[in-house]
C-alpha cells in the first residue's frame, strides 16, 4: 500500500544505515537537495559525510543515536537501508506514525519509492518553498 506524507511541517528525510545502499541513497537525496537526518551505525563515516555535505550544500545532520527510538516528528519520510531485521522494526514504527517509509531492496515493505523522494526534494529545492510544495507534488504523483 502506497502512502503520501500528510504532515505539512515535514522538512527532512530520516536515513538509517551506513552500508553501500545507504550511502548511495544519501548521495542521491543530497544531490536532489533534500534535508537529511542520517542515523549512522558507526563513527567511521567521515568521507561519506564530507561528500554528502558537498553534494547537499550542508543539508545533512549526522546522528549516532539508536534509530529505533529516533524522533519522527517533522520527518517527510524514512529511508532505512541497514539490511537487517531492524529495517522491519523501523518500517513498522514509521507506518504507525503515518510517515512514509522506503526500505531499500524491499518494495513489499515500502510505502514510497526513493525516486519519488528525490523528485519531491528537487521540487522543494528548486521552488524554494520547502516541504509544502514537495508534499503537494507527492500527493499528485500518488493520486
Amino acid at each position: 500500500m502506497r502512502t503520501t506524507p500528510t504532515n505539512p511541517l515535514a522538512d527532512h528525510v530520516v536515513l538509517i544505515g551506513t552500508g553501500e545502499t545507504a550511502v548511495a541513497a544519501l548521495w542521491r537525496l543530497c544531490a536532489a537537495g533534500a534535508r537529511i537526518r542520517w542515523y549512522a551505525d558507526h563513527a567511521d563515516v567521515g568521507e561519506e559525510a564530507v561528500l554528502a555535505h558537498a553534494l547537499g550544500g550542508g543539508r545533512i545532520e549526522l546522528c549516532f543515536d539508536d534509530p529505533r527510538t529516533a524522533p519522527l516528528g517533522g520527518a517527510a519520510a524514512v529511508v532505512t537501508a541497514r539490511g537487517d531485521g531492524r529495517d522491519l522494526q523501523i518500517a513498522e514504527r514509521a507506518r504507525a506514525d503515518a510517515v512514509p517509509v522506503h526500505v531499500a531492496g524491499r518494495p513489499d515493505l515500502s510505502s514510497v519509492m526513493l525516486t519519488d523522494l528525490e523528485c519531491a526534494a528537487r521540487v522543494a529545492w528548486n521552488g524554494r518553498r520547502g516541504g509544502e510544495r514537495a508534499i503537494s507534488w507527492l500527493r499528485a504523483v500518488r493520486a
